[in-house]
């Protein structure tokens, strides 16, 4: 999933990749109905991740896919903020390797 979600293409399809991160700065100044859709689009992450995670029964699980959530939305807006590239590489492979998702 990391992996996916870190992907070249993802990375560069910035119109058609994650909202979250693609507006997420934006949403404070939101209107409610809007903020309410991307609290309820950000909890489906976390609960995909969760879900799909190799320990999902195990205490913990539900911490594990927020941090996760949380990093791979981060590094995707650092790397996209970015207009070094091997910054962004750095950032890319960096989170890829923390969750040992190495390669893409």
């Amino acid at each position: 999933m990391i992996r996916a979600y870190l992907a070249k293409d993802h990375v560069d399809g910035v119109e058609t990749g994650c909202p979250v991160a693609a507006l997420g700065s934006e949403m404070p100044r939101q209107a409610r109905k809007v903020r309410r859709a991307a609290t309820r689009r950000i909890g489906e992450m976390i609960d995909l991740v969760a879900r799909y995670s190799p320990d999902d029964k195990k205490q913990g699980a539900y911490e594990r896919a927020l941090v996760t959530v949380a990093t791979a939305v981060g590094a995707l807006v650092l790397i996209r903020a970015v207009d070094d590239p091997k910054l962004a590489e750095a950032v890319r492979d960096a989170s890829l390797n923390h969750f040992g998702a190495t390669g893409a």
